[in-house]
C-alpha cells in the first residue's frame, strides 16, 4: 500500500498515515516517562526516566549514578521507548507503543534554555526538580530521535524517520 494516493492530480496522504499521526502525538502527550535502554558490550541496561516534548525533542532530568544514565551520557546513542498504559489498553498483546533510537547531548546549566527547559519539566511534573536541579550529578538530556517504529495494534505497525518520528511507512510481514 502507498502513503501517497493521486487525488487530482494532487498526492495527499493516505488518510491511515495521518490516524497513526495522531495515535503518535496521542501516545507523546499522554505518557509521563519513557524506557531507556543503553547498551554496553553484550550487557544492555534498562531504566527509565519522567520526559516533557519539545520542539520534537524530548528531554529528561536524571542522575549519572544509575547506570542507565551514565551509559546514555557515555555511549551518547540509546533506544527510548513510550507505551500506553496497561489500564487503558483493551488488548495487553497489543497495547500502542512507540519505540525510536537516538542521540543525546547534555545541557549546560550555563545555556540559556537550561531553565526554560527545567521550568517546564516543573511545570509538568511538579516542583521536585527545583530540589534536584542543585544536585551536580543530575543533568538535562536532550533526546534527538533519529528512526523508530509505532505499533498501534495487531498488524498495524508503521516506520518512524527523522527527528519529528514522521510516519513513513507501513512495515508489512512475510506470511508463509
Amino acid at each position: 500500500m502507498s502513503k501517497k494516493k493521486i487525488l487530482y492530480g494532487k498526492i495527499v496522504l493516505d488518510p491511515k498515515i495521518n490516524k497513526i499521526k495522531k495515535i503518535k502525538s496521542k501516545l507523546i502527550d499522554s505518557c509521563q516517562s519513557l524506557v531507556i535502554t543503553v547498551s554496553d558490550n553484550d550487557h544492555p541496561d534498562i531504566g527509565y526516566a519522567p520526559y516533557i516534548y519539545k520542539d520534537n525533542y524530548f528531554y529528561i532530568f536524571s542522575s549519572e549514578l544509575s547506570s542507565h544514565i551514565k551509559l546514555l551520557i557515555n555511549k551518547k546513542v540509546g533506544t527510548f521507548m513510550l507505551i500506553k498504559d496497561e489500564q487503558d489498553t483493551k488488548n495487553i498483546w497489543a497495547r500502542v507503543r512507540m519505540k525510536f533510537q537516538a542521540k543525546v547531548s547534555i545541557i549546560r546549566r550555563n545555556i540559556s534554555n537550561f531553565q526554560e527547559i527545567t521550568d517546564i519539566i516543573s511545570n509538568k511534573h511538579g516542583n521536585t526538580i527545583d530540589i534536584i536541579k542543585e544536585f551536580k550529578d543530575f543533568h538535562l538530556i536532550k533526546i534527538i530521535p533519529i528512526k523508530g517504529t509505532i505499533i498501534t495494534g495487531f498488524g498495524s505497525a508503521y516506520n518512524l524517520i527523522g527527528m519529528s518520528l514522521e510516519v513513513k511507512s507501513k512495515i508489512m510481514g512475510n506470511l508463509n
